[in-house]
């Protein structure tokens, strides 16, 4: 998989044009002050500046967070308004929907059915939150045969696509989702953390979800994946308001244990890393030369990554 097959350039340096547009015209009097969202840590120094805003490292876990950042309030205001949140919406998601289904999707519902086989989970109620279209639920299908799908999506088109395809859907957040609590086997969500006021308050509200025995998976973004640790704020993954959270492996962990899961497992089984550093503009000599040695070269690299858990593209398993 390249990263163009997901994010055609175009689109995407449109959206990260929006984005920084918006960033700059944020009200920054609705910033407010946060300890290390994976840890709890207060001791934290700035690691660097993005677009008006302030990204921070903590001193006890080594998570990347933005600090201070939009308040809930704002926050919800923002994804409701805000141009890029619009063109994410209308124009991106829906341009590479069906290409995201064959390269991401569909791969990763094969991955999650063989994880849950080595951890002995055949669950019969399965709940995404933050469904979208629904994509990920329509590709578990096949391997979930007798499952109930339900769905948990605020955006009220969404909401609505999601349940034209026949999935019981809640139009709220995870955090507002009470009618729903301790009832499915396994609750997903992906690449949902990364843009959460409360990381703590998140996983708090799908560890609820999940019913007693249930297994709860995150995926997204964590800061010690070798693109985000060589581009930094070069990073196109570091693109605030939208992502504030880049946990690193240690902050995860203790942030599951901390929330009460009695089993956490952690993988970074990304695909992109060489190809976003190669891409972004601002490759090493030591990126370079990769690159000439072949495919087979790159190929080990990534999975030297995956192996050593320094991917950015993280999963976060816990059993409750």
């Amino acid at each position: 998989m390249k990263e163009s097959e997901i994010r055609p350039k175009e689109l995407f340096e449109k959206y990260l044009e929006l984005s920084l547009k918006d960033a700059q015209n944020f009200n920054k009097s609705d910033l407010v002050e946060v300890d290390c969202p994976g840890c709890g840590e207060r001791s934290k120094e700035i690691k660097f500046r993005k677009n008006d805003f302030v990204y921070r490292i903590c001193k006890k876990c080594n998570s990347l967070f933005c600090d201070p950042r939009p308040s809930e309030k704002a926050l919800e205001l923002f994804y409701s308004e805000s141009e890029s949140s619009a063109y994410w919406a209308n124009v991106f998601f829906p341009a590479v929907a069906e290409s995201r289904r064959e390269k991401l999707f569909r791969n990763k519902a094969n991955s999650l059915h063989s994880l849950l086989l080595k951890l002995e989970r055949k669950p019969k109620t399965i709940c995404d939150v933050g469904a979208g279209y629904g994509i990920f639920l329509e590709e578990l299908r096949p391997f979930f045969p007798d499952a109930e799908f339900f769905a948990i999506e605020p955006g009220v088109e969404s909401a609505k696509m999601c349940r034209q395809k026949g999935f019981s859907v809640l139009e709220t957040t995870s955090e507002k989702a009470e009618l729903w609590k301790n009832r499915f086997d396994l609750v997903i969500s992906s690449e949902v953390i990364e843009h959460v006021f409360s990381p703590k308050d998140f996983i708090r509200s799908l560890f609820d979800l999940a019913n007693d025995n249930g297994t709860v998976l995150i995926t997204g973004l964590g800061y010690e994946g070798f693109d985000i640790l060589t581009l930094q704020e070069r990073s196109r993954s570091v693109f605030p308001p939208h992502h504030l959270n880049f946990l690193s492996v240690a902050g995860f962990e203790f942030l599951f244990k901390t929330i009460g899961f009695r089993f956490v497992r952690i993988e970074t089984p990304g695909e992109l890393d060489f190809d976003i550093v190669k891409n972004s503009g601002f490759a090493d000599d030591f990126v370079r030369v990769l690159g000439d040695r072949g495919e087979q070269a790159i190929s080990d690299f990534q999975e030297f990554l995956r192996k050593h858990k320094l991917s950015s593209h993280i999963w976060v398993t816990g059993l409750k």
